[in-house]
């Protein structure tokens, strides 16, 4: 999936004439596995003018002198769909579990992604076979059950899992000072020959030690409030109508709809 559009094409030269920055780099300044994260919808021509507005101060990261990646994330849930009943139910302590494979460096990951008692997310990760995103081994259901099993309340669930969807999207990531900024595009919803497309807004995901980072600043000044959003849950309402989806149904109508 390779964006076309004139808009795009201006905002990878803006993003050509930013610093760069590498993985391990960030990883040393902003690798923020713990975090507070705040989501936004932002229209094109404005993301392209918050990039003029911080390219000062931001460097993006690069790699190969590549510095907008695929990437393709295939979710994890029980057959009742336990992860996603526990967002719409708002528990104070929830999970996700995924496979991200990062298709331009040829890497791919199992994550496991807790929400906190304090609004905090808490990543955990091991490396996953690239070749097989849509199954789980036996080192990665040890991996989920050591930390949901742990939580309060939880009993092992690894053996229940299996893939319900995957989402795919081209993402941009922006760092200074210990903030980082993932900026998601053209979003798609696939299981099976289900298919359904997300907003030509860009989805920008602020993280930060406590929040409120420069970005966050130049939007609420801007006018533009926080989303709150989820692209599994989202992306699980789509394809799976019998599903709950009163929490998303607002972002649902205004910004995804099905693939032609």
């Amino acid at each position: 999936m390779t964006s076309t559009s004139p808009l795009i094409d201006e905002i990878d030269a803006q993003l050509d004439q930013l610093a760069p920055i590498t993985l391990d780099e960030i990883n040393t300044e902003a690798r923020l596995m713990t975090r507070v994260d705040r989501k936004y919808f932002l229209p094109r021509g404005l993301f392209s003018d918050l990039i003029d507005a911080t390219s000062d101060d931001f460097r993006v990261l690069t790699i190969e002198e590549k510095r907008r990646f695929m990437y393709r994330t295939v979710y994890f849930d029980s057959p009742e769909f336990r992860f996603f009943r526990d967002h719409v139910q708002r528990r104070r302590h929830r999970f996700k579990v995924r496979t991200r494979t990062y298709v331009d460096t040829g890497t791919c990951h199992l994550e496991v992604k807790s929400k906190g008692y304090r609004g905090q997310t808490v990543k955990q990760r091991i490396d996953h076979p690239i070749e097989d995103p849509w199954n789980l081994t036996e080192a990665g259901t040890e991996f989920i059950d050591s930390i949901v099993a742990g939580a309060p309340g939880r009993t092992p669930l690894s053996e229940q899992l299996q893939p319900v969807l995957e989402t795919i999207y081209d993402r941009i990531t922006l760092c200074h000072d210990g903030q980082r900024l993932t900026c998601d595009l053209d979003i798609r919803a696939v299981y099976g020959d289900d298919s359904h497309v997300g907003p030509q807004d860009v989805l920008v995901e602020t993280k930060s030690e406590g929040g409120g980072g420069r970005w966050d600043q130049l939007l609420k000044a801007a006018g533009i409030r926080p989303h709150q959003v989820s692209k599994y849950c989202v992306a699980a309402a789509l394809l799976y109508p019998e599903l709950p989806s009163n929490p998303w149904a607002r972002t649902i109508d205004h910004y995804f709809r099905p693939a032609a």
